[in-house]
């Protein structure tokens, strides 16, 4: 077993403590420590306070106090509990290349909250039991326990792991995870990573999740942070910094690691080379804005050709609402120094944003209101060669095919967070390991009834699997990123809502949800395409099936949909769900049992084993209204088609 940890340098103003696997190694280890971390305290001078992009101690002004030894956010000086991996917020950044395996040992040092940790983007081929998901694929880590997770990543690309029980990922528990390509087109020293996410500094992740904040708005951000940095206002917080060679390529690895905003990202005055998107090559394709939402990843490098060297700007803003309109309250902010060996002179520049823009991965085919912005949705992306030649399976393909109709929201009139008006409902075992103990059954739910319930849908192996994610019907109301584990999908085609002449979005008639209602009046619960052709999807009319672009994350539109397609290949149950933390949270997620007769070959021995405590005996029963002694245990076995 080979490992090598590292103190890496990164090309801005801090170290960063990460974790690089040896290239020669064909087995690497490493560890992450779930601990608590702060915001503005320093572990030797205590709390800390900003001035003019520099930290000091709070007892004593004449210490300055290093940045790398503190949380910064955005620098408001009441301390925030974070909880962290290696108590960074990111956490280390690990590195190894294709076809390594790896182990994480995973320790929780937290008093009180149970972990997991989650590969987001890692298809897992091989390794059900290690995707790091609470009740699903395995028992949370209590206090004081490890988890030995070890895995072999088959694609190269950028990924990021989180924790995944409840929102912990909101309080700071994420980091970046890049899987290297044996040759690389941009040398790793020429290679930086983006985190953009939202903060408030006021109320920490559940308090904005459970509490009555009496009118105010739980998803309101103070500020965006950037690897962890940002300004509140004016108060001259510590910003990242980014330091680029005009005369060499250089390649950004960008992650919306946020808990729900839909994020605009550019450089003023600067084009954006896109060359990947959640880790699998695309052909590149030039923009000058990317909207990036929640779980999302975009590699692209930058066209400094006939730039002048100098100081130039990261801006980021938050997105709000169906159309997507900019938030102009605030903004996210990173250095970049564009420098030149031949001509050292740093200078700020005139970055004014262009009057024409091209702007990728609108979830609309026109921007509203905005006459001279040019949309690419992320549907008109191509792959490229090299990503159509990546295929891995490991049961063979069948010929049989199967179509899900997926539709999100709150349909009324309960207002569930819910797939086919199915709020989900978290088995309290691991559903994959003791899937006996977890009843599937969704009795409750018909074409205009919502219903609880551990919502699962079966794929039957090897099976060709395309799913329609609609966002139609009386719970439409925003856009929403979803995200499958165990999966990269293709992304066959995206349906989007028509922009009329005032900006007005109004759904898409491709979708019929009723029979009997019209779409805004029904729960869409059990859709169809209005166009009974479309039944065998070759007939679809735009559809992609040369050169799909490859997904684990998706944007479902308002008024819209997408369609993608899988092959049931890797046995395991992977979770499906939206990555906005509060609708996940409250119950737009499903379980996809895949392939389940296989799985049992491909689990480790020893996984643990959890369960609720629920004594049948008479002194702990509970009584019903009329005093009779009333039980209820659902214990059903999963089915198999």
């Amino acid at each position: 077993m080979t490992y090598e940890l590292l103190l890496l340098v990164s090309l801005i103003d801090r170290y960063v403590e990460g974790f690089i696997c040896e290239k020669k190694a064909d087995h690497c280890e490493t560890s992450l420590v779930i601990d608590y971390g702060f915001t503005m305290i320093d572990s030797e001078n205590g709390p800390v306070y900003t001035d003019n992009r520099k930290l000091f101690a709070l007892k004593n002004s004449s210490i300055e106090v290093p940045l790398e030894n503190v949380n910064t956010a955005d620098g408001w000086n009441a301390t925030q509990q974070l909880l962290t991996a290696n108590k960074s917020m990111p956490g280390p950044t690990i590195f190894l290349y294709k076809d390594q395996s790896i182990t994480i040992i995973v320790q929780n040092n937290l008093l009180n909250e149970a972990v997991t940790i989650h590969r987001h983007g890692i298809d897992q081929y091989g390794w059900p039991a290690m995707d790091g998901v609470a009740f699903v694929t395995q028992c949370p880590i209590l206090p004081g326990q490890s988890f030995n997770y070890t895995f072999q990543p088959r694609f190269s690309g950028t990924y990021w792991y989180h924790s995944h029980v409840g929102n912990q990922r909101d309080m700071g528990l994420f980091g970046a995870f890049i899987v290297r390509k044996r040759v690389e087109d941009v040398p790793y020293e020429y290679q930086q990573i983006i985190q953009l996410h939202e903060w408030n500094h006021l109320y920490g992740a559940i308090t904005l999740l459970k509490a009555n904040l009496n009118g105010i708005d739980s998803s309101e951000s103070m500020s965006i942070l950037i690897n962890g940095k940002g300004e509140f206002g004016d108060n001259m917080a510590p910003l990242q910094n980014y330091t680029v060679d005009i005369n060499k390529k250089n390649l950004f690895r960008m992650i919306n690691v946020g808990s729900a905003s839909t994020f605009l990202f550019s450089v003023p005055g600067i084009s954006l080379i896109v060359k990947e998107t959640d880790g699998f090559p695309i052909l590149e394709t030039t923009v000058d804005e990317i909207i990036i939402y929640p779980a999302e990843r975009y590699d692209f490098e930058l066209d400094l050709r006939n730039k002048d060297p100098g100081m130039y700007n990261m801006r980021v803003h938050i997105l709000k609402g169906k159309k997507l309109e900019k938030d102009e309250k605030i903004h996210g902010t990173a250095f970049l120094h564009v420098t030149n060996l031949r001509y050292t002179t740093v200078k700020p520049l005139d970055t004014t944003d262009r009057e024409n823009k091209t702007v990728l991965n609108c979830p609309f085919g026109v921007y509203p209101n905005s006459p001279n912005t040019k949309c690419i949705p992320v549907s008109q992306l191509n792959s490229n060669e090299a990503s159509l030649s990546l295929r891995f399976d490991l049961i063979s393909r069948s010929q049989e095919s199967s179509t899900f109709f997926l539709n999100f929201g709150f349909p009324k009139p309960e207002g569930y967070s819910s797939i086919n008006g199915h709020r989900f409902i978290w088995p309290t075992v691991s559903a994959l390991s003791q899937p006996s103990e977890v009843d599937t059954s969704c009795s409750g739910c018909d074409s205009e009834t919502s219903c609880n319930c551990t919502h699962a849908l079966t794929l039957k192996t090897g099976s060709e699997i395309i799913m329609v994610l609609t966002n139609v019907g009386s719970g439409s109301f925003n856009s929403h990123p979803i995200h499958m584990h165990g999966h990269t999908f293709e992304v066959l085609k995206m349906g989007f809502p028509t922009v009329t002449e005032d900006g007005n979005l109004e759904p898409s008639n491709d979708i019929l949800c009723s029979t009997t209602l019209p779409n805004k009046d029904s729960q869409c619960n059990n859709a169809v395409w209005k166009d009974s052709s479309w039944n065998d999807y070759h007939n679809i009319p735009g559809i992609n099936l040369l050169d799909p672009v490859l997904k684990d994350t998706v944007v479902v539109p308002y008024g819209g949909y997408s369609v993608i397609r899988i092959w049931a290949t890797n046995p395991g149950i992977w979770f499906m769900h939206c990555h906005i933390d509060r609708h996940m949270a409250e119950g737009m997620a499903v379980m996809l049992i895949e392939s389940f007769e296989e799985v049992e070959q491909f689990l480790p021995d020893g996984l643990p084993t959890c369960h609720s405590f629920m004594p049948q005996d008479a002194s702990h029963a509970s009584e019903s209204s009329d005093g009779k002694t009333d039980f209820c245990f659902l214990y059903a076995e999963i089915v198999h088609l």
